[in-house]
């Protein structure tokens, strides 16, 4: 019904909020007074959206409580896997235990939204480098080189812009109206990466420092061959929270 369509679209407003900066597996019950409110077919609803989203990051950098949103910066991920198998550059690469710093620092450069399709686009600016820290186990080939080794890792990314699209769709969870995100489509740019991998090749100083030199000497080719794989499990990731915020929505 259109009631029903109406009070979804609400919702999806309110959840894209709160998942535009990453919240965390919870509940999404209200927004906090502090939040700035728009209304679904404002004429200037993009503006008031980039408005939201921008304020709605100062006030969850570091959690809302109320909101059962954790830190945003670092955004902790438990497991990301980048699983690349063929090309230039073929790994398995599993990060454990990943602390995303820098994402807090995100200014909206643009928000286009369509509520009847249940449908937004972001582009972002991250203004602090965005740094990966974390847990590191990889095996494969780069460009001409083997590699392995698994150990602490660092990975710093400059001057991150950012294109997220989210497509939702309506759907029943025990008798209740709720939005499910089909989609999550991330793509990044950045002007430079900077890899550290502590431990390669079971230790060897010499093997590991040449390697993290070579890394670096090609980190735009690298980036070149892994960048999908990298959107996608990020992207999967996302979509993961997103609809454990939605179906509680």
């Amino acid at each position: 019904s259109a009631s029903v369509m109406s009070l979804l679209q609400r919702a999806f407003v309110v959840a894209s909020v709160a998942l535009v900066v990453a919240a965390a597996p919870a509940a999404v019950s209200k927004l906090p007074k502090d939040f700035k409110r728009c209304k679904n077919h404002d004429p200037k609803m993009n503006e008031c959206l980039k408005g939201a989203i921008e304020n709605a990051l100062v006030s969850l950098k570091k959690g809302s409580p109320s909101l059962g949103v954790l830190t945003i910066d670092p955004l902790r991920i438990t497991h990301l896997l980048i699983d690349q198998g063929t090309g230039p550059v073929s790994i398995k690469l599993d990060f454990n235990d990943l602390d995303i710093h820098g994402l807090g620092s995100a200014k909206v450069d643009r928000v286009k939204a369509d509520w009847d399709k249940f449908n937004i686009e972001i582009d972002a600016t991250i203004v602090e480098p965005v740094i990966l820290d974390g847990q590191y186990k990889i095996n494969g080939k780069v460009l001409i080189l083997p590699i392995q080794g698994h150990g602490h890792s660092n990975l710093t990314l400059k001057n991150v812009k950012a294109k997220v699209q989210l497509l939702g769709k309506p759907m029943k969870k025990n008798g209740q109206d709720h939005m499910d995100v089909d989609k999550f489509k991330l793509h990044f740019n950045t002007d430079r990466l900077h890899i550290d991998l502590e431990n390669l090749f079971n230790g060897d100083k010499a093997l590991g420092d040449n390697m993290n030199a070579f890394l670096n000497e090609n980190w735009q080719d690298i980036l070149k061959e892994l960048q999908p794989s990298i959107e996608d499990a990020l992207g999967q990731t996302f979509q993961a929270i997103a609809n454990r915020i939605f179906h509680k929505v």
